[in-house]
């Protein structure tokens, strides 16, 4: 029993068949190796915006600030104003030159483009108010925010919204608490 190929055995021509192969192999050059390099690109984008940080999450939470008229006779027929007062702290912080523009929108009662207070769930029993942006009440917040209202001081720890009301008893009003809620929305 043979275990090997053994070449004398082989005629020519058979050994010629499995020689050639690995003299051909063998005269190939070795694999070529070769580095190639390229490039990709590694970016980042920093917006400008704002942080809005302070609005709570219990108690007061998302209640930024009150407008409180005070308490008249059901006979007044007085003009009061107000001025809006914080009810929790406002952190806000914004990329230098952004512009910080407030709106509010026109609350739970509004009616015939008019903010109401309304007493209870009496539709009947309303005062209108209006909204502005000075103590004076020269320029209003008009009901859908057009146009928008500055908000300066956006990069200290305590923001003001620059919220002010005026309105006009009518001396027939049925006594009780006469409420409004508003949203008030920061674009930038």
């Amino acid at each position: 029993m043979r275990t090997g190929i053994d070449a004398k055995a082989l005629p020519a021509p058979a050994l010629a068949i499995l020689v050639a192969p690995c003299v051909a192999a063998a005269m190939l050059p070795a694999a070529a190796r070769a580095d190639t390099t390229a490039q990709f690109a590694v970016t980042a984008n920093i917006t400008a915006g704002c942080l809005v940080d302070g609005l709570g999450s219990s108690g007061n939470a998302g209640l930024v600030g009150r407008l409180d008229f005070g308490v008249d006779s059901t006979f007044s027929r007085a003009t009061r104003t107000a001025t809006s007062t914080a009810t929790q702290a406002i952190r806000l912080r914004c990329t230098p030159g952004v512009n910080l523009t407030m709106t509010v929108n026109g609350g739970n009662h509004a009616a015939s483009g008019m903010r109401n207070l309304q007493r209870g769930t009496d539709a009947s029993a309303r005062i209108s108010y209006a909204l502005c942006q000075d103590a004076g009440c020269t320029q209003p917040i008009v009901i859908g925010g057009a146009p928008a209202v500055p908000v300066t001081g956006t990069n200290s720890e305590d923001v003001r919204l620059p919220i002010y009301g005026s309105l006009t008893l009518s001396g027939t009003l049925p006594p009780g608490t006469y409420t409004d809620s508003l949203i008030v929305t920061l674009s930038w």
